[in-house]
């Protein structure tokens, strides 16, 4: 198979039984789509290309914002299928002053990352038991992406699944915060109603090629 490359920047792969455990990988999908999860099935590169641009029209998408996490080639397959907004992997994009405790800066990312119908990032690693996905605090604007605009995509290409989060913790960096992401955005506060998407993005779909 062809894979385009990712960001992970620890190295959790060295462990086969957690990375490509097929019974955690199935485990995996079913708990997702438990929580509402969306799960997209790629086998090629050339697959990718042609799935995320059929998603992208499919969904009537104009705009998106790009997170640090993804692979460049991700914003190439886009050029001419979306506006994107901000690009978090350019060091020339006006936006990556985040990084900076400049609240003004700060809150021009949000807008933006408000403003956009589909903010897309990669991950760093699969919870099977949980049907949760893990994102590490290095990457520029991941959070500010996967919980602002209405839909999530991510783009998992090459990415560790582990069993429970014991399993992960044993293996990930003592250094850096991360956080949980278990489908989409949900609330039972009014009326005691379950509604998506109150308090994050009302969809997160998953492409990936397990």
């Amino acid at each position: 198979m062809s894979a385009l490359p990712v960001n992970n920047i620890y190295n959790m792969k060295e462990n086969s039984n957690h990375h490509r455990d097929r019974s955690l990988i199935e485990l995996f999908q079913q708990r997702w789509l438990d929580v509402d999860g969306e799960y997209i099935p790629v086998t090629t590169e050339a697959e990718l290309s042609v799935k995320l641009k059929k998603f992208i029209r499919d969904n009537s998408i104009s705009t998106a914002v790009l997170g640090a996490s993804l692979s460049p080639s991700i914003a190439d397959i886009l050029i001419d299928e979306v506006e994107i907004l901000a690009d978090f992997r350019s060091n020339t994009h006006p936006l990556r002053q985040v990084l900076t405790p400049d609240a003004t800066s700060k809150e021009k990312a949000k807008d933006t990352c408000s403003r956009a119908e589909l903010g897309i990032t990669g991950i760093d690693a699969f919870i099977a038991e949980t049907g949760s996905m893990v994102s590490i605090s290095r990457h520029t604007g991941d959070r500010m992406i996967s919980s602002l605009p209405p839909i999530h995509l991510v783009i998992a290409l090459d990415t560790p699944f582990y069993r429970d989060l014991d399993s992960f913790f044993e293996k990930a960096p003592s250094d850096l915060s991360f956080s949980l992401i278990t489908g989409p955005s949900r609330t039972a506060d009014i009326e005691k109603r379950l509604v998506l998407g109150a308090h994050g993005p009302k969809r997160v779909v998953i492409l990936s090629c397990y």
